[in-house]
């Protein structure tokens, strides 16, 4: 029951800050502490294998990559101070900065960026992330297990520099490094303690913070690993405090536990004039999912039925227009965007399309269960989807809510008939939506393939606009009229409450914070 389950985890929470010896102190008055609530446990804090949002929202602090993004969504230096590429922008060189250094001292140096490229890549990682290298000479072929790891275009050259040959020309290449998956890894130490070196105590990161304490489904607490002289301002420790329930966070916040919040959309109405909000649109889409190896989303006719059966509009009024509709599998904000891509809400070709299929009114259709992650968000975008089919289809499907971890989990061990996605920007481009769909991606588990999609993705890797902006929307119509194995939904929208008192803090529309130059300045 939500109810009870939310005063168990207020109580558990108040338990926890008040009596353990890491967080007696740890309230909106300690400036140098910043406390942050994850709707669930991370998944994973490796970063070659992690896929979510709660993993990145930690790693993000604990890592650092050859380059990263700047607030305003330009690609800055990171680990490494300078880059080149030859003529073709096919080869690039990485000078890694000899200031870079690991938790335990040691240099970072390009030998531990190729092993992570190599690790992303084999097939022995199973990292559903594992298509995002494709670009490099011959990853694919070493990622399917037809080429050595020596064939890889990935070349140290030097201590401290790496050289990347690509498959294609690829200007944007030094933007995918900004990704967390592309990290260094230190091999040594993964290989001494494969089941344990990402644990607090274990794990040696980059970036300038360091794990100290996971206490999984509770908290986990990070520190700065040198404090910065010339800003002793800056928060030298993060708090994320791991809290399901919105309605818990917001108790919390407002009783200063909380620094900075998250508003879900459904709850917008309360803060919407508050002078602490602020509203951030993201480059990400909310879709439907439907694995075409399963009935009854292996026949065509339903995957349209269901498409041209949702009604956006209802959606968005549902969320006080607090969570834009979105007909287009690319958001906006993206070259490739079309409002018109998907099927447009249309009952009467619905019902034909079902009755096509052999289920007029919906009789005899296969038991359709919707699977989605826990979350009120969610739940009532289920539940609004679940009456949507009936009115329209005259078809019953069942809800089924997963906690996080077994719901990712599920999708690789066997994938629902129809499920909850979505997917945020890995950097501006419509690539990183569009990739996810094409074959071989580890995040493609509708079980559809269609070489065409692929070869259109492949030539918008070699040219620039307008011609990139065609290949993207040619590509989006094979996937959506053609496939339709997504039904776009929504597009996100951050919601936070920032304290004036909070300052150096930015979060862009890639959903990146940024908490490294974070401060705060003391309140009465």
């Amino acid at each position: 029951m939500p109810y009870l389950r939310t005063l168990f985890i207020s109580f558990l929470l108040s338990t926890l800050l008040s009596c353990s010896p890491h967080f007696h102190s740890v309230t909106r008055g300690t400036l140098h502490d910043l406390v942050l609530a994850l709707p669930d446990d991370p998944a994973t804090l490796d970063w070659n294998k992690a896929t979510d949002g709660n993993s990145f929202a930690v790693i993000t602090n604990l890592m650092q990559g050859l380059t990263r993004f700047d607030r305003d969504q330009k690609v800055v230096p990171g680990d490494a101070d300078q880059w080149s590429s030859d003529s073709t922008a096919t080869v690039f060189t990485f000078h890694i900065r000899k200031t870079a250094t690991w938790s335990d001292g040691a240099p970072v140096l390009a030998a531990h960026y190729r092993d992570s490229f190599l690790r992303l890549l084999a097939p022995s990682t199973a990292s559903p992330y594992a298509y995002y290298l494709f670009d490099i000479k011959n990853a694919r072929c070493y990622a399917s297990g037809q080429c050595p790891d020596s064939a890889v275009g990935v070349s140290v050259l030097g201590p401290r520099t790496l050289q990347v040959t690509l498959s294609h020309p690829m200007k944007t290449f030094p933007s995918l490094l900004t990704n967390a998956i592309t990290d260094p890894i230190r091999r040594d130490l993964i290989l001494a303690d494969p089941d344990h070196w990402s644990d607090p105590g274990h794990l040696v990161g980059n970036g300038l913070f360091a794990l100290v304490a996971w206490h999984h489904d509770a908290y986990l607490e990070l520190v700065r690993r040198t404090p910065d002289p010339s800003h002793p301002e800056r928060v030298s420790r993060i708090v994320f405090l791991v809290i399901p329930e919105p309605v818990t966070q917001l108790t919390l916040f407002e009783q200063h536990r909380l620094d900075i919040e998250g508003i879900p959309s459904f709850y917008i109405g309360k803060y919407k004039d508050s002078p602490l909000l602020k509203r951030i649109p993201q480059l990400s889409t909310i879709y439907y999912s439907m694995n075409i190896n399963r009935p009854p989303f292996d026949n065509i006719h339903v995957r349209r039925a269901f498409a041209m059966a949702v009604n956006r509009d209802r959606l968005e009024k549902i969320f006080l227009s607090a969570l834009p509709s979105l007909s287009s599998f690319i958001p906006r904000g993206l070259s490739g965007y079309d409002p018109k891509a998907a099927f447009p809400y249309d009952p009467a070709a619905a019902r034909q399309e079902l009755a096509e299929a052999g289920f007029p009114q919906g009789k005899g259709l296969p038991r359709v269960t919707l699977v989605f992650p826990e979350g009120t968000q969610s739940r009532i975008m289920a539940s609004y989807m679940q009456q949507n089919f009936k009115d329209v289809l005259g078809v019953t499907i069942s809800l089924r809510s997963m906690e996080w971890k077994a719901f990712l989990a599920g999708l690789d061990s066997h994938t629902p008939s129809l499920y909850q996605s979505g997917w945020i920007a890995d950097y501006p481009d419509a690539m990183t939506f569009l990739s996810l769909m094409r074959s071989g991606s580890g995040n493609n588990r509708t079980g559809w393939s269609d070489p065409a999609f692929d070869r259109l993705l492949d030539r918008a890797m070699e040219v620039d606009d307008p011609e990139k902006t065609a290949l993207y929307e040619e590509a989006q119509k094979i996937l959506l009229r053609q496939g339709v194995v997504a039904i776009p939904l929504a597009q996100g929208v951050t919601n936070l409450l920032v304290p004036p008192d909070i300052k150096g803090y930015w979060h862009n529309a890639m959903g990146m914070d940024s908490l490294s130059d974070v401060w705060k300045i003391p309140t009465n």
